[in-house]
């Protein structure tokens, strides 16, 4: 039998988000009901108590190390730090010992459709766009990746996504802007907003000159920079491509144990 495909989280996230819980309840209650219509009592209940069952149990078994826990996929299960080589070459030779500029950038929809307003799910089309374009040259573009989507909690439905990306120079970074992908979806904000004055656009840019960074994580999945992916030398380009290395390093030994001496800065202080 063939595997069902995989869902992408973010899909899952964005759909659950764009209804406040109140709404779910009710949604639940009215499929609840529609069930009491047509089964007897005792048949429509069924469905909820054992799904909410297989649950109590599931989480009581994973909690017990009985069966495998979900939660701790992709964990790593140390300290670790995400550190950047020159262009093309395999390993970091000095802690933050590259430029980094961070590219933030992110869409808001204000309009009691949320994402499914006119426009919006267009606008996740365009920016999709960008980061292929990106990708398709990460050694020539500057490009090394990005962050899982994110979604904000200021309000009771997470109607703005933010991205953060990573470049190598302010340099790329503008490049990027005034290449099509960019220009063309800035060209449709700008006349889309006309009509749509609901679509919202931000971004931030921050650039950080070697030995002014530096990251840690513990027991946590890659994030933020610990997602990136750093080109290195090929023959090829069809080969460079398939060579995209980690950043992350294990942090431990001088050189990476402290905040301090992760940015090369004397005296070492713990974190």
């Amino acid at each position: 039998m063939p595997a069902l495909p995989a869902i992408d989280p973010t899909i899952v996230s964005i759909i659950r988000d764009d209804l406040r819980l109140t709404t779910w309840l009710l949604l639940g209650a009215c499929a609840q009901s529609l069930l009491t219509l047509f089964f007897p009592t005792p048949y429509a209940l069924l469905p909820a108590v054992l799904l909410l069952s297989y649950r109590i149990f599931k989480v009581s078994c994973m909690t017990a190390g009985l069966i495998h826990d979900t939660t701790q996929d992709q964990v790593i299960k140390d300290r670790f730090t995400a550190q950047l080589s020159p262009s093309g070459s395999f390993e970091a030779k000095q802690a933050t010992d590259e430029e980094v500029v961070v590219f933030i950038i992110g869409a808001r929809s204000n309009h009691p459709l949320s994402r499914f307003a006119p426009g919006f799910l267009q606008a996740g089309d365009y920016f999709q766009n960008m980061w292929k374009e990106a990708e398709a040259d990460r050694t020539g573009s500057g490009y090394l990746g990005r962050s899982s989507d994110m979604l904000a909690t200021d309000n009771e439905t997470g109607n703005a996504i933010i991205t953060l990306s990573y470049w190598r120079s302010m340099a790329h970074l503008h490049a990027f802007a005034r290449g099509p992908a960019h220009r063309a979806g800035w060209e449709w904000f700008n006349k889309m907003t006309q009509s749509h004055p609901h679509l919202g656009m931000m971004h931030e840019v921050y650039a950080m000159p070697k030995g002014h960074w530096e990251n840690i994580y513990k027991n946590f999945t890659p994030f933020g920079m610990g997602q990136i992916k750093r080109p290195v030398q090929g023959e090829s380009v069809s080969e460079e491509t398939k060579r995209l290395l980690s950043p992350l390093v294990l942090a431990a030994g001088p050189r990476w144990k402290s905040m301090t001496s992760r940015m090369a800065w004397a005296g070492g202080l713990q974190d």
